[in-house]
C-alpha cells in the first residue's frame, strides 16, 4: 500500500483508540477526581448535590482551569509552529507544553489550597497531579513517558484512596449507588483500556506506559503523606 494511502487508512482504523485517548485525556483527570469526590460526599464542597449552583460552578471552574485553558494554550503553540502538532509525538516537543501546564497546575493547586472551602483530600489530589507533572517534565528530558498512563495511574490511586477514606460510601447517580470497590475496579479497567489505546496508536511502548502508571500512582500517595 502506498504511504499516502496508509496515512489515510490509519486514522479511520484507530478511531476507537483515538476516542478513548480523548475521553481520558490526562488534562481531564482533575475534573474526574472532582466528580468522584463530590459523588461520594458532596458535603465536602458545601453542597448536597452536584446539581446545586455552587457545585456546578466548582465543576466549571475546574474544567476551565485544568482542561480548557491548557488545551487552548497548546493549540496556540501548534498554530505558532512552536510544536509540530497537538499530539506532540516527539519528547522534545513536550518540553514547552509540559512546562506551561506544570506552572498553570501549580498555580491552580496553590489557589485551591489557600481556600477554606476546598476539602483537604481534594487539595492532596491536586498536589499529586502537580508532583506527577514535575516528575514527568524531568523524565521527559531524558526519555519519553506516557502522560495518559500517568493520568490513569493517578486516577486509580485516587479511587483506592477514596475507598480507604470513604469505604462505606458509594457514588450516587440518580437512583443508582455505585460502591467504591466497583469504582476502583472500573478505574483499573479504564487504565488498561487507555494503555491499549496508546499502544494501538503507536504513541508509546509498554515500558513508557508502565513508567507512567507507576509515576501517577505513586505521586498521589506521596502527596497524601503531606496532608495525612
Amino acid at each position: 500500500m502506498p504511504e499516502e494511502a496508509q496515512l489515510v487508512a490509519t486514522p479511520a482504523r484507530n478511531i476507537p483508540a483515538l476516542l478513548v485517548s480523548v475521553v481520558f485525556h490526562p488534562l481531564l483527570v482533575p475534573t474526574y477526581i472532582f466528580l468522584i469526590l463530590i459523588g461520594v460526599n458532596p458535603y465536602l464542597f458545601g453542597t448536597s448535590d452536584l446539581g446545586e449552583p455552587r457545585a456546578m460552578s466548582n465543576l466549571i471552574l475546574i474544567f476551565l482551569d485544568t482542561f480548557v485553558i491548557p488545551m487552548v494554550a497548546v493549540v496556540i503553540m501548534a498554530k505558532l509552529k512552536m510544536i509540530d502538532s497537538i499530539m506532540m509525538h516527539d519528547k522534545s516537543e513536550r518540553i514547552g507544553p509540559l512546562l506551561l501546564v506544570m506552572v498553570l497546575y501549580f498555580w491552580i493547586f496553590w489557589n485551591f489550597s489557600k481556600s477554606n472551602q476546598t476539602p483537604t483530600i481534594f487539595t492532596s489530589f491536586l498536589l499529586g497531579v502537580v508532583i506527577a507533572l514535575v516528575a514527568s517534565f524531568v523524565i521527559n528530558l531524558l526519555e519519553k513517558i506516557s502522560l495518559h498512563a500517568t493520568g490513569m495511574g493517578g486516577l486509580v490511586a485516587v479511587a483506592m484512596i477514596t475507598l480507604g477514606f470513604f469505604g462505606s460510601n458509594g457514588i450516587s447517580i440518580g437512583n443508582w449507588n455505585i460502591g467504591l470497590p466497583v469504582l476502583l475496579i472500573f478505574t483499573v479497567l479504564v487504565a488498561g483500556l487507555v494503555g491499549s489505546a496508546r499502544l494501538a496508536l503507536g504513541s508509546h511502548d509498554r515500558l513508557q506506559l508502565y513508567a507512567g502508571y507507576t509515576l501517577g500512582f505513586v505521586s498521589q500517595f506521596i502527596a497524601l503523606k503531606f496532608y495525612f
